[in-house]
């Protein structure tokens, strides 16, 4: 017996059902699966009510070096070479807003975008970045032939919750 609670979003732009899924006892699924190293937590806005619980999930399976954690597979950012979902460590080089947002530019050619709907939730955790290290994960999209490449960067990270990008120690 599985039981689904739907997301305030309650489906993504490809049409697929946003969903939390518990067993028989009420245990969230993915958190049981995150434990256990067998995926990546990610947190995608608005559907964010259970953030806190699989990024801890995350950090045991991290912590015990179990299953995707057994190598870890956090990449620098000039190892990135196609798009997919990524887990990329590197320093801020430069922070810009705009109308778009929160600009944050890593290096090699990897930018992150905050978009401006969500910036607020970051509250304070965007002051000071410049010049320090970050860990950002999320679904990187390679804009070759989508933008003027001369200007800007090639790879693009979009995120939307504050679990989704770590300044690092």
């Amino acid at each position: 017996h599985v039981a689904i609670r739907i997301g305030p979003q309650p489906r993504d732009h490809y049409g697929r059902i946003l969903a939390h899924a518990f067993d028989e006892h009420g245990e969230n699924l993915e958190a049981l699966l995150l434990a256990e190293g067998l995926g990546f937590f990610v947190a995608i806005a608005p559907n964010v009510s259970l953030a806190e619980c699989q990024r801890a999930a995350e950090r045991q399976a991290r912590s015990a070096g179990r299953g995707v954690w057994r190598k870890p597979p956090v990449i620098a950012t000039e190892r990135v070479r196609s798009g997919g979902f990524a887990i990329v460590r590197a320093r801020v080089e430069r922070m810009e807003t705009n109308r778009g947002g929160v600009w944050l530019e890593l290096g090699g050619s990897l930018v992150v975008q905050i978009p401006r709907e969500a910036v607020a939730t970051f509250g304070d955790a965007l002051v000071g970045l410049p010049g320090k290290h970050v860990e950002a994960r999320g679904w990187i999209i390679d804009r070759k032939g989508r933008a003027d490449l001369s200007r800007q960067a090639r790879w693009l990270l979009k995120i939307s919750h504050p679990a989704m990008l770590v300044p690092l120690p």
